[in-house]
């Protein structure tokens, strides 16, 4: 624990006042009498007992004398220092010395460090500190030397000058002064957590020859510190020499700490069974607290419940923090109900939740809300906050920013504002997120004039908004179609001295674009000094959600260097889905290779289907493999279909083939996409409908039953062929086989059927399918309308 001197000190000065009120008789300074008491010409005087002393021209011998004078009365030293203070009246090295082993004696060790905290850091008081050191270890008693001496140790621990702190030990030893170990312990503790590890295992090494001997802290805190070097086989090696359960469990916790958490299980077994009272009550306790943070946080939570039976078991818990460890991974990991479950138990077994257990399930509420777009859970998290407050929990002020946040996304803002009420009549002072998070649920409603009152007010009530909060109004500003005034607020802010970070560029680019004022952005986004790629990043985004993917890919190409994958990925989509732009696609796939970021899998695919040569897909589908991605189902269906696209259907035949060499079974799709790609080639050379029988029979032979799909597909070839018959047959067989055609298939039998003149048949089937409630194309009704036409002309 860090402590301020400037407390201690009116601390201890408040302690002496009231200790020291009749020793004022004795003691005290007064002055001429004088109505004018802003008059600093008077004499300010020291009286001890009936003698009176100038402390305007006081010496420094005089000075020493009234100092050994109060040795046997601390609060006549401490209210001495007072006066010297008040007067500024410097001490020279005998009377810092005095003054030091006085309060030593007494043992008043926080005003000692304050003493010393002031020396150290006072650059022009004439003598060093080791000079004091040599001072009093040479005046005053061995006992108080060592006390001194223990006291610099943690006042430049302290400070966070160790090395000076280290070389007291080494000076003291050389002076014949012994700190102790409590003092060395609270250095290497400090040490340890400002990462100086390699330092704490020196200085432990050097223990015995510095005169101190290693106890039970000592030794938990260099595990301690082999731990943070995750030297666990140092720290092992070094519990052989002591037996200390301080150290035991401290190797506990640095286990877990490094993912060790099954290992340090095992540990806490041995040693209960090995001597059961070795691990016992608060030890124990602490042992399974740590196994229990360990397993939530290596997200195994079934092994964390298990250690909290044996809490139980033992008789040591489970208590709330490691109850809400479970439910805080449970709810990290967006499982509600069973983090819900461990409120109930805990509810039944008596141990009264926290506001941390309530804030981790409030905004798991939240989070799922926002995932699933769904008000239920928004919904759920305002009952369960009543629910929680009926019960007397605490509320923090997460709790109550979570029901802000349920209620913004509502849009019951109103309520959120009465919740506000609430707060401040518990005397609670809402934050600087609690304000933001009601700004953004009138931004989310439009009712900017409300979020600009709100903020007023946040204001006037001494909470400064932070970047976040003018993040909030500008982007909504922004969204909702005023750029003029999302501009003023950003200028507003930097007026405030809230410097704008690239959030706050983005949001506004991203507001801008979404509201169409594409024009604005870009006039933004140049005004910018200092762009950044998250920056062009925002602009590239913006652009594709504005249906302008060539604008987009003109500032990707500006950037020389990576953007986020996202918005690669969104890039290259929309560029994808303009026919006249799958060029550029591919260029953006280049250019994440040669960034060195990974497409994800699916981008490869959507390239392959685009591209309009088998050379470049066969680029694309190689790269995938060089880069590591092996080829899944998906992706050989997709490449497959690309060869046979392109009329490369021996090429698509050994690829299958190789993918079922690698294992890969093939599914109805694949087998579809080449029985498709087969049956578009010439029928003249008596090969094709070969092979089409073979991919059929090889189907049936994996015992994969063709769907509707597949038969559309052969139905359509007959059609096309002028097969109607068979192509009859074909959907009569679909029916047999309690497949359900869809439009495609019935719309290309109509088709055919009327293309080669049969249009009272086409008629016919059309008008079948309308009694039976099938949905049909427009056009087909066309075909019905002729037919009535021709036999009226027939008549």
């Amino acid at each position: 624990m860090r402590f301020s001197p400037t407390l201690l000190l009116l601390s201890q000065l408040r302690l002496a006042r009231r200790r020291a009120s009749s020793a004022f008789s004795r003691f005290s300074t007064v002055s001429a009498p004088t109505p004018n008491l802003s008059n600093s010409s008077e004499p300010q005087l020291l009286r001890i007992g009936n003698s009176d002393f100038n402390l305007s021209n006081i010496n420094q011998t005089s000075l020493l004398r009234i100092l050994n004078s109060t040795k046997h009365d601390p609060n006549l030293t401490l209210s001495l220092l007072h006066h010297l203070n008040q007067n500024h009246i410097p001490l020279n090295l005998n009377a810092y010395s005095a003054l030091v082993t006085i309060l030593s004696r007494w043992r008043l060790d926080r005003k000692l460090d304050s003493v010393l905290t002031e020396l150290i850091k006072n650059q022009e008081c004439g003598f060093s500190v080791m000079e004091l050191m040599e001072s009093i270890a040479e005046d005053a008693p061995e006992e108080e030397a060592d006390r001194v001496s223990g006291s610099l140790v943690k006042t430049y621990s302290n400070l966070g000058l160790f090395d000076e702190a280290v070389d007291v030990l080494y000076q003291s030893k050389r002076l014949g002064c012994v700190p102790g170990i409590k003092p060395c312990n609270f250095l290497m503790n400090r040490l340890v957590e400002s990462g100086r590890t390699d330092m704490v295992l020196a200085l432990f090494r050097q223990l015995n020859q510095l005169g101190l001997r290693a106890n039970d802290y000592t030794y938990a805190i260099a595990v301690k510190a082999l731990c943070r070097k995750r030297d666990l086989d140092g720290a092992a090696r070094l519990l052989e020499e002591t037996s200390s359960v301080f150290a035991y469990t401290t190797f506990v916790e640095g286990l877990c700490l490094n993912g060790k958490t099954r290992m340090a299980l095992g540990l806490v077994n041995e040693l209960m069974e090995e001597d059961g009272e070795a691990l016992t009550g608060e030890g124990l306790g602490f042992a399974f607290g740590m196994l229990v943070r360990g397993f939530c946080k290596e997200m195994d939570v079934e092994a964390a419940k298990e250690v909290l039976f044996k809490m139980e078991e033992f008789g040591v818990g489970p208590d709330v923090y490691a109850c809400g460890e479970i439910i805080d991974r449970y709810c990290k990991d967006l499982e509600l109900e069973k983090a819900l479950g461990v409120v109930d138990v805990m509810l039944r077994k008596g141990i009264k939740i926290n506001c941390v257990i309530v804030s981790s399930v409030l905004q798991c509420y939240c989070k799922m809300g926002a995932l699933r777009e769904s008000d239920e859970f928004w919904l759920e998290a305002l009952e369960r906050f009543r629910e929680f407050r009926e019960m007397d929990v605490f509320m923090d002020e997460v709790c109550y920013n979570a029901a802000f946040e349920a209620l913004s996304r509502l849009e019951r803002v109103e309520e959120g504002i009465e919740l506000l009420k609430e707060m401040v009549g518990k005397g609670m002072v809402p934050d600087v997120i609690n304000y933001t998070t009601l700004i953004g649920g009138y931004c989310l409603q439009g009712r900017f004039a409300d979020a600009l009152d709100l903020f007023d007010e946040m204001r006037g009530n001494g909470t400064a908004p932070d970047v976040v909060t003018y993040n909030v109004i500008a982007g909504g500003l922004a969204r909702n179609g005023y750029s003029d005034k999302a501009i003023e607020i950003y200028r507003a802010m930097r007026m405030e001295g809230v410097e704008p970070t690239v959030v706050t560029h983005n949001v506004i680019i991203g507001g801008l674009c979404s509201a169409g004022r594409i024009e604005e952005a870009r006039e933004f986004f140049t005004s910018l000094e200092d762009k950044c790629p998250e920056n062009y990043a925002s602009l590239v985004k913006g652009y594709c959600d504005s249906g302008l993917p060539r604008d987009a890919y003109r500032k990707f190409v500006e950037l020389n260097c990576p953007l986020p994958k996202s918005v690669c990925f969104k890039l290259f989509t929309a560029l994808c889905e303009d026919k006249h732009c799958q060029g550029k696609a591919l260029k953006v796939l280049k250019r994440m290779w040669a960034y060195g970021v990974e497409p994800a899998r699916s981008m490869y695919g959507i390239m392959i289907s685009k591209v309009d040569n088998v050379r470049e897909a066969e680029l694309v589908f190689d790269k995938m493999v060089g880069r590591g991605n092996l080829p899944d189902l998906a992706t050989y269906t997709i490449m497959i279909q690309t060869y046979c696209r392109l009329m490369e259907l021996q090429k698509a035949n050994d690829l299958f083939e190789v993918m079922k060499q690698r294992g890969i079974k093939p599914d109805l799709i694949v087998y579809t996409v080449l029985f498709h790609g087969y049956l578009k080639l010439d029928k003249e050379t008596g090969c094709v409908e070969g092979k089409a029988k073979q991919i059929w029979k090889e189907l049936a032979a994996a015992c994969i039953e063709p769907d509707v799909k597949m038969y559309t597909v052969l139905m359509n070839h007959h059609c096309k062929i002028g097969n109607l018959e068979i192509a009859t047959d074909i959907l009569y067989r679909m029916i047999e086989c309690g497949l359900k055609p869809d439009n495609v298939t019935y719309n290309a039998l109509i088709s055919a059927y009327d293309r080669k003149g049969h249009t009272d048949k086409a008629a016919a089937l059309v008008t079948e399918l309308s009694e039976k409630d099938v949905s049909l194309p427009e056009h087909l009704f066309a075909v019905v309308k002729r037919a009535l036409k021709t036999r009226r002309s027939r008549k």
